[in-house]
C-alpha cells in the first residue's frame, strides 16, 4: 500500500509540475506596480513615475512634500511649508500610465497611486538626492509591489498532496472499519 502511495505521489507531482508549464507560455499580465525615475529628488530634475499591470480608467497619483502646491512656486516662505497636489491621468487599455514630477526642492517625497477601482497602487516616501552638484544618488527606485510571491505551481502540488493525504487517511479508515466488521 505504501509503495502504491508513493507512486501515486510522484505521478501526481509530475502531473502538477509538468502540466503547468505549457500555461505560462500565454502572456501574463504584468503585476501591478510602479516605479520613479529617477528615484531620488533633486529641486528642478523631473521624475517620472510609471506604472504597469493597472485597470484601464483614471488613476490618480498624489504627492506631498515640502514645497509642493497647487499653483504654489517655491520660495524661502512656501518652501518650508509641506502639502500635496494631486494630478488624474487614464490608463490605458493595456494598463500602463505615467506622471511627471518635478520636486519644488531637494527632499524627501511620499508618492500615492491609486487605480480606477479605487485600490492603492503604491505608497512610498521617496529620499532627497545626495552628492556633489552633478546628479545625484538613490538606493532603489521600485514602489512596493502587491501580490503574492509563490509560483502557482507549488500552490496546486500542496493542494494535490493534501487531497492525495485525506484519501489515504479515508482509505486506512475504512479498511479498519470492514476489518472490524469482518472479525
Amino acid at each position: 500500500m505504501l509503495k502504491k502511495t508513493a507512486a501515486a505521489l510522484a505521478v501526481a507531482g509530475v502531473i502538477a509540475l509538468g502540466s503547468a508549464t505549457p500555461a505560462f507560455a500565454y502572456p501574463v499580465a504584468p503585476a501591478p506596480g510602479c516605479t520613479v525615475s529617477p528615484a531620488a529628488f533633486t529641486a528642478g530634475t523631473p521624475s517620472v513615475i510609471s506604472c504597469v499591470g493597472l485597470p484601464a480608467g483614471p488613476t490618480t497619483f498624489t504627492v506631498a512634500g515640502p514645497g509642493v502646491g497647487p499653483g504654489v512656486i517655491a520660495s524661502v516662505a512656501s518652501a518650508a511649508a509641506s502639502g500635496s497636489a494631486s494630478v488624474t491621468k487614464d490608463a490605458s487599455a493595456e494598463g500602463t500610465v505615467s506622471a511627471t514630477f518635478t520636486p519644488p526642492q531637494t527632499a524627501s517625497y511620499s508618492i500615492t497611486v491609486v487605480d480606477a477601482e479605487g485600490n492603492t497602487v503604491a505608497s512610498e516616501t521617496l529620499p532627497a538626492a545626495s552628492g556633489t552638484g552633478t546628479g545625484g544618488s538613490a538606493s532603489g527606485g521600485g514602489l512596493a509591489v502587491t501580490g503574492g510571491s509563490v509560483a502557482g505551481e507549488v500552490v496546486w502540488l500542496g493542494v494535490g498532496a493534501l487531497g492525495l493525504g485525506g484519501i489515504a487517511v479515508a482509505a486506512a479508515v475504512a479498511r479498519r472499519r470492514a476489518a472490524s466488521v469482518a472479525s
